[in-house]
């Protein structure tokens, strides 16, 4: 409007001096604010109909708090002349923060390729996004503002995986406790045929009589004494049932917590996979990217493996939720799910199809809802909530 003005009163100035002081002087004045007008219109429709914008990221998987570049690139066809003024608004996903501002103006040279580059930051563990959330074309005047259509660069995303870390927590939870008296190496171990399972549903150790090679520490020898004959225990198959866990995204909370809330159940699946390594247990991890997927843990490479994975988790769709099939064996399954209080309903449909464990963060704001229910807080401790 400003810009409007401005033009509106050198017209009125041009006519005043045509009319009054210069006839001819004034008629030329306004000729020249005609033409400035028309090359004006010309360059932003041109602009309109020829612009073409994509994106680049300088890296393509980053760990967290890393900086990157998000390169804008806009194109202009038009070979005679530049293009009129383009206002490009990028925007991130919740998981990236922007170290330089998400606007900017430039004029692109006629037949000719521009790059601006905005800097970004990642925040938490994911698949994060860059695109454009709208590009505005003004005229040379500023007069005229019009939105180029999105079709034209809604495709222009990048798109960076983002590694959680690996918790070190050591073994001294609530949760790994009880495991972890399930599992000793205690002589008084019989074979396992008993029921009785820990708080993760793993079951006691397998024995067989003693090999040439096999480690003296594993030899059971209240058993062996008993059996007259060597028996060792088959740290191996303690496993054999192996822990299910489920990683729950639901559909896009629009929590503005919700990204870190992602970040926070990711790293503590993590950090309890990594602790039943360390105890020898196996398990079997189900996430879903691109469709269910699942991975059976037994080494810690394996968690490495996963970790790769992870960068790439994102919220799948509601009606992908439970569209998974597990045999369940002697072991109760363990859910860890990013719903928030926010979203009440998403826990609520879990629940009701969800037949195990379930694991929440303290920044989910969600209180007790069922007796197999656990907290995880920010430092990655798990105890039973009460």
């Amino acid at each position: 409007m400003k810009n409007l003005l401005g033009y509106l009163t050198c017209v009125a100035v041009a006519i005043l001096l045509r009319v009054y002081i210069n006839g001819s002087g004034g008629t030329l004045v306004l000729y020249l604010l005609a033409i400035a007008f028309v090359i004006s219109l010309a360059a932003l429709l041109l602009t309109k109909h020829k612009l073409v914008a994509a994106i680049k990221l300088s890296t393509e998987i980053s760990a967290k708090n890393e900086e990157f570049d998000a390169d804008i690139m806009l194109l202009n066809a038009i070979r005679i002349i530049p293009s009129c003024v383009v206002e490009v608004t990028a925007e991130c996903s919740d998981n990236i923060g922007a170290v330089s501002p998400l606007e900017f103006k430039t004029i692109v040279a006629g037949g000719r390729q521009q790059s601006v580059s905005i800097k970004l930051k990642t925040r938490y563990a994911g698949l994060g996004t860059v695109k454009i959330k709208s590009i505005r074309l003004h005229d040379y005047l500023g007069i005229i503002t019009l939105h180029l259509d999105s079709s034209r660069y809604e495709k222009a995303v990048g798109k960076i995986k983002i590694m959680p870390n690996i918790p070190d927590t050591g073994s001294q939870t609530e949760l790994l406790k009880a495991t972890s008296e399930n599992a000793s190496f205690d002589d008084n171990e019989s074979e396992s045929d008993e029921n009785a399972l820990g708080l993760t549903g793993v079951p006691g150790y397998d024995h067989r009589q003693y090999e040439i090679g096999d480690p003296l520490k594993r030899i059971n020898w209240k058993l062996s004494s008993k059996r007259d004959e060597l028996m060792v225990r088959l740290d191996e198959k303690v496993t054999a049932s192996s822990q299910a866990f489920f990683l729950d995204i639901p559909s896009e909370n629009h929590d503005p917590m919700f990204a870190m809330n992602i970040d926070n159940i990711v790293e503590a699946s993590l950090a309890m996979l990594s602790m039943l390594i360390m105890e020898g247990f196996e398990s079997e991890y189900n996430y879903y990217l691109d469709g269910w997927k699942s991975m059976k843990i037994k080494q810690a490479g394996d968690i490495i493996e996963l970790q790769n994975d992870l960068a790439a988790i994102a919220p799948y769709p509601q009606e992908k939720r439970f569209a998974f099939s597990h045999e369940i064996g002697k072991t109760a399954p363990i859910c860890f799910t990013a719903c928030m209080a926010t979203s009440q309903g998403d826990f609520s449909s879990l629940m009701e199809e969800f037949n195990g464990s379930f694991v929440v963060t303290r920044l989910s704001g969600l209180d007790k809802q069922t007796e197999n229910m656990w907290l995880v807080d920010e430092t990655f401790e798990f105890r039973k909530m009460t």
